[in-house]
Order: structure tokens, then sequence, then C-alpha cells
């Protein structure tokens, strides 16, 4: 009995070890001050975005730390495909605050490369997501999003 708690022990440990290293290396430890509906989002490519006023089903998910506020959770009906695009690799790392694209946005989607646009065809375009640097906004990524089947 004492073999069996041990190993119990020993795997919730690990769970929780992997969970915090998960969760570090995600950037949700650095996560900035979020405003009321907002929620951050972190994709296993590196992008790192905070979606403002986002169409969620669950908005009372989340409520509370921003640790504990994620994308997913409160609209767990949808996938979320982000598309970073290239910066410097200084700026890799930073989260990028999104916003519900423009008309000139949507209309720029039909200049994007043949493969990316077939990607995302069927895709909701849900944000465009900038980082300030020194006043200067540079576009960080693109956030799309399907429905889960």
């Amino acid at each position: 009995m004492k073999k069996l708690l041990k190993v119990i022990l020993i795997g919730v440990i690990g769970f929780m070890g992997y969970a915090a290293y998960d969760s570090y290396k995600a950037g949700y430890f650095s996560i900035p001050d979020l405003p009321v509906g907002a929620y951050p989002i972190s994709f296993k490519n590196g992008f790192r975005a905070i979606l403002i006023d986002a169409e969620v089903s669950r908005p009372d998910r989340g409520v509370g730390m921003s640790f504990f506020r994620r994308l997913t959770a409160a609209n767990p009906e949808r996938k979320y495909l982000g598309l970073p695009l290239n910066v410097q690799p200084w700026f890799e790392d930073a989260w990028s605050w999104c916003k519900s694209p423009t008309e000139e946005e949507y209309a720029g989607l039909s200049s994007m490369p043949e493969d990316i646009r077939q990607l995302f065809g069927n895709a909701r375009f849900d944000g465009v997501c900038r980082i300030d640097i020194d006043g200067q906004e540079i576009t960080r990524g693109l956030i799309f999003s399907v429905p889960k089947l």
C-alpha cells in the first residue's frame, strides 16, 4: 500500500511539474495585466497573443486572475489557429495585442500567398495582432478559428 501511495504521489508531482513547465514555456507566467474581455492564447509555434473583445460563448470562464484566463476555455467550441509573421528574434516571445480585423485587413487576405489562403480558406478571421515597439506598431501575426467537430 505504501508503494502504491508513493507511485501515485510521484505521478501527481510529475504532472504538476510538467504543467508548470508547459505554462512557463507558453509564457503564461509573463502575461501583462489584462483588461476585461481580453483572453490570452499561446500557440506551439511560439506566437503569443491577447485577443481583445473576443466573441466567446462562455465569458464567465476565466474571470479573475489573468493566469487562469484562456481563450480556449472561454470558447471551447472553436479551435484557434495562429499565423505568426516574421519578426526579429528578440520580439518572438513578446505578447501581442489583437483586435478584430478591419475591412482593409479582410481585403488584404486576398493578397496572401495561395498556399496560406488555402490553409485558412474556411476559417473565421478573428484578429490581427500587433506589438508596440517604441511607439510604432508592428504586425506580429493573425488569428483564425474553426469550429471543433
